[in-house]
């Protein structure tokens, strides 16, 4: 069988997206909006923790003006993931940013291999 037409194995997606979820909250990423830009999909959508929502267009200038790229890194609890199907994967975690908590579900989408967006992020606020 030709293995360059297999599909990825579910816990190699899931290592990939993780590292790539870890990498859109990191200061560093966060503080530069092409680097963040690159890893959300053109449809894009986040209901936030906030309460409020945002696509693509501006998220990522918006997330680099509130970040100070020398801060504390968002901490993150219990993060799992689930292949969906091949090449659309779901994390769900949760994020503690200063004394803020908030449950998080992502869902992610490969473009190429060993590449993914994310095209869809909730957070919760939580108290625990």
């Amino acid at each position: 069988m030709d293995q360059s037409i297999t599909p990825d194995r579910p816990d190699q997606q899931i290592a990939e997206v993780v590292a790539a979820e870890r990498e859109t909250l990191s200061p560093e990423c966060r503080a530069s909006p092409g680097r963040l830009e690159a890893l959300l999909a053109p449809d894009f959508h986040e209901f936030g923790a906030s309460g409020g929502e945002l696509g693509f267009a501006g998220t990522a200038a918006l997330v680099a003006a509130a970040t100070d790229p020398g801060g504390e890194p968002i901490m993150v609890e219990n993060m799992r993931g689930w292949l969906l199907a091949d090449g659309l994967v779901m994390l769900k975690y949760t994020s503690a940013n200063g004394d803020r908590r908030a449950h998080r579900t992502s869902l992610w989408r490969r473009t190429a291999p060993g590449s993914w967006q994310i095209f869809h992020h909730q957070g919760t606020i939580t108290a625990r």
